[in-house]
């Protein structure tokens, strides 16, 4: 597999004005020592889209950040026993913010351990709503109990 080279945006420009200036994509290519394919690709994205330049490149701002992460752990405080779609749901109806499962994971990660509960931190086991039945029977093979 041929190594990843990543193109400044000046290089992308002047290789796109060499094309509009009618310069041949094998020239352009051998000009800026790239694929053709990436040539063939920025060209493709300026004619229909009239885009020069590539996309921002990073990440996004994550779905819950200062007071919105002290107002998650506290949500999470008082209702510890609640799956995460439950935290999602009880999210959007307290804050009209939209939450999805992966971005709660994502700050469960972030806020670290509860404090009183030590280190293992916000757990997906949640208690069993109501105690095993002391009077079930186990029935054995064979009709016995």
């Amino acid at each position: 597999m041929q190594d990843m080279k990543f193109h400044s945006t000046e290089v992308r420009q002047l290789a796109l004005c060499a094309l509009e200036r009618g310069e041949s994509r094998r020239s352009v290519a051998a000009m800026f020592a790239m694929p053709l394919s990436t040539l063939d690709r920025w060209w493709g994205e300026f004619r229909h889209m009239g885009k020069r330049a590539p996309l921002p490149r990073g990440h996004r701002r994550a779905a819950f950040s200062g007071a919105d992460l002290a107002r998650l752990e506290s949500q999470l405080r008082a209702c510890p026993d609640a799956t995460l779609e439950q935290q999602a749901a009880n999210w959007r109806q307290t804050t009209g913010q939209q939450a999805s499962r992966a971005s709660l994971h994502r700050a469960l990660k972030r806020l670290g351990p509860p404090v009183p509960s030590g280190p293992k931190g916000w757990t997906r086991k949640k208690r069993v709503c109501a105690p095993a039945s002391a009077t079930k029977q186990h029935v054995q093979l064979g009709g016995k109990t």
